[in-house]
């Protein structure tokens, strides 16, 4: 039933922005259709990439520019390729949070995540710094926690995200990881393990644990703990579907007197 809803909205969008497709761009189209069965080799990748992006703006969406180099980076890809058909979907927030560890590396301080979600993250960080400081990961490794009344998305049509969501058992993360000597594990509910490490300073701290408490309890945690230069990054800030993470990130980045930078691909960054 939802499928159908879901083709029924897509079917009268595309409809809707036919009527709207005017002369010019009907000439462009031909333009590019023509040059892509004649011209250069990159012709058909013009081509390509303009229907594409036609299609998706008729749908509401968008698609990265055929120009941009991070996605053709082969040390990336390669380090990304035993996750890549699990979670093809977040490469670009990947990128930008291996790129962050490497230059963060030259600081002193450990690592940590907050939701784990199979270990691609936590990959991406010790990957990055390739040395055998310890790396902390934190999860119930049982899904989301109890949503909160914070946790309710604002935008009509955006789904609710529900307790025990995205479960990413312990035994498979290990597995995930099992390159990494590094890593090591705390399952429990947010923030629970947090007094373990309690005496440790950290220079990156990666939170992606979708709503409004767990979010708080991290930041407020592990805040303090950072080194000077150290940053935190929240995987969710920016999506409709965490309105709760976006709240405590905001809320605690301005208790501790910083500013929560928005990065495009959802993400928030604060730095110490």
């Amino acid at each position: 039933m939802a499928l159908a809803t879901l083709l029924n909205s897509c079917q009268t969008r595309v409809l809707t922005r036919l009527g709207e497709f005017d002369k010019v761009q009907f000439q462009k189209l031909a333009r590019y259709g023509y040059r892509s069965l004649t011209g250069a080799p990159h012709e058909k990748r013009d081509f390509a990439f303009y229907v594409m992006n036609q299609l998706a703006k008729w749908l509401d969406m968008r698609i990265y520019n055929k120009h941009t180099n991070w996605q053709n980076d082969r040390e990336f890809l390669a380090l990304m390729q035993s996750f890549q058909a699990k979670y093809p979907r977040v490469k670009e927030r990947q990128f930008f949070l291996y790129n962050l560890a490497r230059d963060l590396r030259r600081l002193p301080g450990e690592t940590a995540e907050c939701g784990a979600l199979g270990g691609a993250s936590s990959h991406v960080i010790m990957s990055a710094f390739e040395d055998d400081r310890p790396h902390h990961i934190f999860d119930s490794f049982s899904g989301l926690s109890q949503p909160t009344e914070h946790d309710t998305p604002k935008t009509q049509g955006v789904r609710a995200l529900q307790a025990g969501e995205f479960a990413s058992p312990l035994d498979e993360t290990k597995a995930n990881l099992a390159s990494h000597a590094s890593a090591c594990f705390y399952k429990g509910w947010i923030p629970e393990r947090f007094p373990e490490v309690a005496d440790k300073q950290f220079c990156l701290v990666s939170i992606d644990v979708d709503f409004y408490e767990p979010t708080r309890d991290s930041f407020e945690f592990f805040f303090p703990r950072l080194v000077a230069g150290g940053a935190i990054v929240c995987d969710d800030y920016g999506f409709s579907t965490c309105p709760g993470a976006k709240k405590a990130m905001d809320e605690m980045a301005a208790k501790f007197d910083r500013h929560v930078v928005h990065i495009p691909t959802g993400q928030g960054l604060v730095l110490k």
